[in-house]
């Protein structure tokens, strides 16, 4: 994990989140620049300017079936194609869904406008790994930030407290 580049996405993201009324406690930050078997998905606590968590995250496989996706993401904003969007996104409501709890997911840049559109949202999933399995990829998804349960009930407990949550995902 490079605990400087979350850093430097941190403040600007803290920055944001100061000027656009969102939360100054916490920020989620998803580096898809970084191996699919990483823990590359943090929630970053703004007000001690540290990681407070660190988890492994499927990504987007594109088209394909086989949910076995590339190591590193691509990024699309198109319904149907089944890959993850860049960009700032509000954490929306808490449901019960196909996977247990999901968190709604808004788009608020151009490159992942269509989220909410496209059903993407962020959920636990059994196939999706607790544990760094580099230099395998995790499992993929259709688009959607997925974490292991484990890592989900964590989460979860988190945006329950929290409100107007920031996730920052990007390349």
């Amino acid at each position: 994990m490079n605990e400087k580049r979350f850093r430097e996405r941190a403040t600007e993201a803290a920055a944001y989140c100061r000027d656009g009324g969102y939360n100054q406690r916490v920020v989620l930050l998803w580096d898809l620049s970084m191996h699919s078997g990483r823990r590359r998905f943090v929630v970053w606590n703004l007000a001690d300017d540290r990681v407070e968590y660190a988890f492994v995250a499927s990504h987007g496989s594109g088209s394909s079936h086989s949910h076995i996706p590339s190591a590193y993401a691509e990024v699309s904003n198109e319904d149907g194609s089944h890959l993850s969007s860049v960009g700032r996104a509000l954490v929306g409501e808490r449901y019960e869904g196909r996977y247990g709890v999901a968190y709604r997911l808004d788009g608020l840049d151009e490159t992942n406008s269509q989220m909410r559109r496209r059903c993407i949202v962020l959920h636990g999933w059994h196939y999706t790994t607790s544990f760094p399995v580099w230099p395998l990829p995790t499992v993929g998804s259709w688009g959607c930030p997925v974490l292991s349960r484990r890592a989900m009930d964590i989460l979860d407990k988190i945006l329950q407290r929290e409100e107007r949550v920031l996730l920052w995902i990007y390349k």
